[in-house]
């Protein structure tokens, strides 16, 4: 069977970006570092979505403990930083947002007349 043109090429450029992105991600901590840290991190909450903001932060955590200290090549502390502000902020605005659904759906409640049959 011939192969597809293109195709080899594609997986030998990948496996050099997986080599030098792992390099960036995990440093001298192991291949599934950024997931150990992530499911850590995952793991101190009880809520999916929570469970998902804190994953995307443990991911972010463990990148900065590696790219802090050495020069990255695929993203800069700042970009990190960066990253990890955002996603702070985002799930802060989604925890606020259900809180407010949460509020608003209790003073619904309390207002609301309801007809009683006899």
């Amino acid at each position: 069977m011939p192969l597809i043109p293109g195709v080899v090429e594609t997986y030998d450029k990948l496996k050099s970006l997986h080599k030098s992105k792992n390099d960036d991600y995990s440093g001298t901590n192991g291949a599934f570092f950024n997931f150990e840290v992530a499911e850590y991190f995952g793991s101190m909450f009880k809520g999916a979505r929570d469970k998902v903001y804190a994953i995307v932060l443990g991911i972010k955590f463990a990148r900065l403990s590696v790219v802090l200290y050495k020069e990255a090549n695929h993203e800069a502390v700042e970009d990190t930083f960066d990253d990890f502000i955002n996603y702070a902020a985002i799930w802060k605005a989604d925890v606020t947002a259900r809180n407010n659904k949460k509020v608003l759906h209790e003073l619904v409640e309390r207002n609301t007349i309801r007809e009683t049959k006899v």
